[in-house]
């Protein structure tokens, strides 16, 4: 789910016939199930693999891993141990990547519309 709030501010200048407009616009993004049942957030993926973030639970509690995968592979290419804050942050960049679709094309059930 996704809103648009938008604030335009015009100026007339009747004297010289034009107008200046400023146009704001903030929007607000929901993403749900952003982790998959296996506990993964794909934020890139192609034909040979994906990387982004693991969640499991590590001596009882949530425990982040930044990863990265092949398809053809058993084992991790890598994966790191990171706080909630990469992930956060990670979020935000992929949202601001122009490459990503402007407002970020998140693989599986969390693609905004």
């Amino acid at each position: 789910m996704s809103s648009v709030e938008r604030q335009v501010d015009v100026d007339l200048d009747a004297d010289e016939n034009a107008a200046s407009a400023v146009f704001e616009e903030r929007r607000e993004l929901n993403i749900s199930e952003l982790f998959n049942a296996d506990g993964e957030l794909r934020l890139w993926q192609d034909s040979a693999g994906w990387s982004g973030y693991k969640r499991e639970q590590v001596d009882g509690e949530t425990a982040y891993f930044s990863v990265n995968t092949r398809f053809d592979e058993d084992e991790w290419i890598s994966k790191i141990r990171c706080g909630e804050k990469a992930v956060h942050d990670a979020i935000r960049k992929h949202i601001e990547d122009r490459h990503a679709g402007g407002v970020g094309n998140f693989v599986k059930r969390c693609s905004p519309p």
